[in-house]
């Protein structure tokens, strides 16, 4: 009589923890930066250097310079308050305006 082989049967979960991930072309593209787009860091930059010009930025003209939706731009707008910063709002052309002042609020000696 011959034996026949031992058979182990592992579950799937088994199966996936013990196998290592297969990456695809596809795969890659997703970890990596746009290579046309800059990274956030350079976006909020910017923004921050339009808004502390004298004539300041519009919600459009934010949203166009840094491909954020407008609610993207507002929640940035909110979080620069909350670091500190007085933005202060004006009207131009029937658009709202935002300034950053020179000051950043608490900071008065």
């Amino acid at each position: 009589m011959t034996k026949s082989p031992a058979v182990m049967t592992i579950s799937t979960a088994e199966q996936k923890r013990l196998m290592p991930p297969n990456r695809s072309a596809g795969d890659a593209k997703l970890n990596k930066p746009a290579q046309n787009q800059p990274p956030p860091l350079i976006k909020s930059a910017t923004v921050i250097t339009a808004m502390s010009e004298t004539t300041g930025a519009t919600l459009g003209e934010i949203c166009s310079m840094t491909s954020w939706q407008p609610h993207s731009a507002r929640a940035f707008l909110s979080g620069l308050r909350k670091k500190g910063h007085n933005i202060l709002k004006s009207s131009r052309d029937g658009a709202t305006c935002y300034h950053i002042a020179p000051e950043k609020i608490g900071d008065r000696s």
